[in-house]
C-alpha cells in the first residue's frame, strides 16, 4: 500500500494527504498469472489498474484469432478508462498479463467520482490522454516512415525495459513485423536473446 500511495502522489501532484489516502484506500491487490485477462473484448472496462509488479498488454483479437498488440505497460503504470465510450461501452480491445505479477484495482466509476470531487480527475485524465496521443503519433510515424530494422532500434531506444522483457512474438506484433524478421534483426543487432515463449 505504501508503494501505491507513493505512486499516486506522483500521478496526482498537489492532492492533499487525506484525499490521497482515501484515493489509495479504494484499491485492492490482485495477483496475476501469465496470460490472465483483466479486460475481455466486449466487456465494459470497470477498473482502474496500477501495476505493482509484472507486465500488461493492450491488444486486439481478430475474428480468426490473430492478436495485435496495441501497447505494453510495466511496473508503475496507471491504466484507466479515460472517455465515456471507454467506461460505458463494450471494449474494443483486451488487457492481459504478459507475466505473473500484482496489480492494484479500484472501481473506476467510484474512483473517478472521488477525484472529480477534489478537482483531480480532469488534470489526471488530461495527462493520461496526452501520453496516449503522443504514444499513438510516435507509433504511427514509425510504422509509416521507418523500415523494420530502424523501427526496432527506435523502439529499443525509447523503451529499453520493454524491449528486453517482452517475448519476441508479442514485440513483433506491436512493431508490425513477423517474429522471424524480428529474430533476424535481433541477431544482427546483437540484442537480447530471442524469447519465443509466447
Amino acid at each position: 500500500m505504501d508503494a501505491l500511495r507513493r505512486a499516486l502522489a506522483q500521478w496526482l501532484p498537489g492532492l492533499a494527504d487525506d484525499a490521497l489516502a482515501r484515493a489509495a484506500a479504494d484499491f485492492a491487490p490482485k495477483r496475476l498469472d501469465k496470460g490472465q485477462p483483466l479486460l475481455r473484448h466486449g466487456d465494459v472496462w470497470r477498473h482502474v489498474l496500477w501495476i505493482e509488479r509484472g507486465a500488461l498488454r493492450l491488444y486486439f483479437t481478430r475474428s480468426d484469432g490473430r492478436e495485435f498488440n496495441k501497447n505494453f505497460f510495466l511496473e508503475g503504470a496507471l491504466l484507466c478508462p479515460l472517455t465515456p465510450a471507454m467506461w460505458g461501452e463494450p471494449s474494443l480491445f483486451e488487457i492481459g498479463a504478459l507475466e505473473p505479477g500484482v496489480v492494484w484495482r479500484a472501481d473506476a466509476a467510484s474512483w473517478r467520482a472521488r477525484l472529480d470531487a477534489v478537482g483531480a480527475w480532469e488534470p489526471l485524465r488530461t495527462d493520461l490522454l496526452a501520453r496516449l496521443v503522443s504514444h499513438k503519433l510516435q507509433r504511427e510515424h514509425d510504422l509509416l516512415t521507418l523500415d523494420a530494422r530502424r523501427r526496432y532500434a527506435a523502439f529499443c531506444a525509447r523503451e529499453p525495459g520493454i524491449a528486453e522483457r517482452i517475448a519476441l512474438g508479442h514485440l513483433a506484433s506491436y512493431l508490425g513485423i513477423t517474429d522471424v524478421s524480428l529474430s533476424r534483426i535481433r541477431r544482427h543487432a546483437g540484442a537480447v536473446p530471442d524469447r519465443l515463449n509466447i
